[in-house]
């Protein structure tokens, strides 16, 4: 006796939900939410408002299409553009039709696929129904976006709108767009369904919303994914835990500020550096989906999708609320999940804010090299209020000769410092992302208001710089974290050595230093990183991940001093004029995350106290790079339309 096939059951669901759609053309469509199908623009209509006749069991329905993707009048390719998507709403719809379960996640290569639709193959009807057994192929690149390949089985014209079930994750992911070549088992191509999000917004929205909470109360779809998932009795398929989740997202109300919040809420939970996804983020369920398809967190801390949803829970929970029934439904299956995992206090801290570390708001300026021609540089400011709130001033500038990129960036800097408003108790920040070459400028004497003659940028602000190369360079942001955590708690004082790249300190000896010793996280340079050999031990020290650096800005180390107590690095003595001695004291009660304010504070006093010109708050320079404070590859939230800032004569 044969057994209970989960899939061959969701195959039968699947067509049951598979619709014949009369519009533009003659194809498939599927029901994805109450009242609405999801088509092909080709088939349906490449324009909202076009009407359309819908066929489900043996009925027709009048439709209209409410969004669709336009086509391209002077395509180089035979296909419809992509994405080749349309939305149809059924003006008087039936009360009891199933809908399939949308998946945001295309198949990994080989994956066991079905597709359902129509076909004329038997020329006995126009519209058969026809169910083709495939696997997922390749991709293939379009002016927008990618298709996916449909291989070992036939396309026929009339599956074009058809959906495309995935027999892992038990979802449909796709909607067939072509075949390669008909009459043959050549396959074809289908449309990611996550490409939704490129058509309307707002049709997107409301139809994924409907889509969740109807499969939150209807129980059909649930039941057979979660046996194709084949979970032991008594846990959680990740399926079923996805669904979950986005049934209680689906009960919230999206922010009026949408385009903006959701890739923020984004990178507030992805790990630094996370560039955001190429789709837009138009709804809690996209945020969430998206962030199950990044690479999982260290162990001993939330799933990020899970991070997610307690940062909303604690959100929606703040006065004035008027989700506060959802989003105490939301905390509760936060708490549950996370207690399944063993991360009940991790979850916990995180619901009461203890859990989300602040992030002191900030003006961030880089210059970096210019790809084609290295004598010539690009610049961009930034202003940081959040890990995940970023905003860049305007588009990065054309190739600069260096002091016209100076120039350029003065006068950024001072621009976005006038938009950013100082936190009340703490001068402002201001970071310079800098190549070597440009570090030992004077930025602390800058005059960018020279209405206020007085005024310089090192004494007014809280001014550091961080190294070009590291950010530029992902291979050593791991050991880079890894310092920056050895220095949270510490005095800054009592962590900070000496190297000058002197003596016994030759480059192989101080990488082997720093490979044996994770803690090595504050230096004291006997120079300038752009006078050798302190160039060649800041090297050293920039690729170990040492996040933070002193130095005089200009000095050059005095003649090589043999047999002094240096060492490799020094820890108790600096021959560069008491150097370090003068740095530990001025810094022995600072912790890692003062060092900026005080650093400032020296500049003050060395100003104050003029006449004492070995100061060490004269010509300080500090290098202090927090790793969570990275500009992504991607930009955040778009630049107000501005013309580009004008190089300086």
């Amino acid at each position: 006796m044969r057994g209970f096939n989960p899939v061959a059951a969701l195959q039968e669901l699947l067509e049951s939900c598979r619709v014949f759609v009369e519009g533009a053309t003659d194809g498939t469509g599927f029901f994805v939410a109450p009242g609405y199908v999801v088509s092909c623009a080709h088939v349906a209509g490449v324009e909202a408002g076009l009407p359309a006749q819908v066929r489900w069991d043996g009925q027709d329905y009048d439709a209209v299409v409410v969004a669709a993707s336009a086509d391209t009048p002077d395509r180089s390719s035979a296909l419809y553009a992509f994405p080749d998507l349309a939305v149809v709403e059924l003006l008087n719809p039936p009360d009891d039709h199933p809908c399939v379960w949308l998946d945001m996640a295309r198949p990994l290569q080989g994956t066991e696929l079905t597709a359902v639709g129509f076909t004329d193959t038997l020329q006995t009807c126009a519209a058969a129904p026809r169910r083709v057994r495939l696997s997922a192929g390749g991709r293939t690149a379009q002016a927008s976006g990618q298709l996916v390949e449909l291989v070992e089985g036939e396309i026929n014209p009339g599956l074009s709108g058809g959906p495309v079930l995935d027999h892992t994750s038990a979802g449909v992911w796709g909607v067939v767009k072509a075949t390669r070549l008909e009459d043959t088992a050549m396959g074809g191509f289908a449309v990611p369904v996550d490409a939704l999000r490129l058509i309307d917004p707002e049709v997107y929205r409301t139809v994924i919303k409907k889509h969740d909470r109807f499969h939150q109360s209807d129980r059909r779809w649930r039941v057979l994914s979660d046996r194709v998932e084949q979970v032991p009795v008594g846990e959680v398929s990740e399926g079923a835990f996805d669904r979950h989740f986005l049934g209680l997202l689906s009960a919230l109300s999206d922010s009026h500020d949408a385009d903006r919040s959701h890739p923020a809420a984004f990178l507030a939970v992805a790990a630094p550096g996370t560039p955001l996804p190429e789709r837009p983020l138009l709804t809690h369920r996209d945020v969430y989906t998206e962030l199950t398809a990044l690479l999982p967190p260290p162990g001993g801390e939330l799933p990020y999708e899970l991070a997610f949803c307690a940062n909303l829970a604690r959100e929606l929970a703040k006065p004035p609320s008027d989700a506060s029934g959802a989003a105490t439904e939301l905390r509760d299956g936060v708490l549950i999940a996370a207690g399944r995992l063993g991360l009940g206090e991790v979850v916990r801290a995180r619901l009461a804010g203890d859990g989300v570390p602040a992030r002191r708001p900030s003006v961030i300026g880089r210059i970096r090299h210019s790809l084609r021609d290295r004598s010539l540089y690009h610049v961009m400011v930034w202003r940081y209020r959040s890990q995940h709130d970023i905003v860049p001033g305007a588009s990065e500038s054309s190739a600069l000769h260096l002091r016209e990129a100076l120039g350029l960036l003065s006068d950024l800097l001072a621009q976005q410092i006038d938009l950013m408003s100082d936190t009340p108790q703490r001068r402002g920040l201001i970071e310079l992302i800098l190549p070597r070459e440009v570090l030992d400028e004077d930025f602390a004497a800058w005059k960018l208001w020279p209405e206020v003659g007085y005024w310089s940028l090192g004494r007014k602000y809280d001014l550091v710089v961080r190294p070009l190369e590291r950010h530029e360079a992902p291979r050593l942001h791991a050991a880079w974290e890894e310092r920056w955590r050895h220095l949270e708690g510490k005095r800054v004082g009592e962590a900070l050595v000496c190297v000058c790249g002197r003596d016994r300190q030759r480059q192989a000896a101080l990488d082997a230093m720093f490979n044996n010793d994770p803690a090595l996280a504050a230096l004291a340079l006997a120079g300038s990183p752009r006078q050798s050999p302190v160039a060649d031990a800041y090297m050293v020290a920039l690729t170990s991940g040492v996040p933070m650096m002193l130095w005089r800005r200009g000095s050059v180390p005095g003649p090589p001093v043999c047999g002094s107590p240096c060492g490799i690095p020094g820890r108790h003595a600096c021959p560069d004029a008491g150097f370090l001695t003068r740095a530990r004291e001025f810094l022995s009660d600072t912790p890692r995350d003062d060092v900026p304010d005080r650093i400032c504070a020296l500049r003050n006093d060395a100003e104050i106290e003029a006449e004492d010109e070995g100061h060490i708050g004269e010509h300080v320079v500090l290098l202090w790079d927090d790793p969570g404070r990275r500009i992504p590859r991607t930009p955040l939230v778009p630049a107000a339309p501005t013309e580009e800032g004008q190089p300086v004569e």
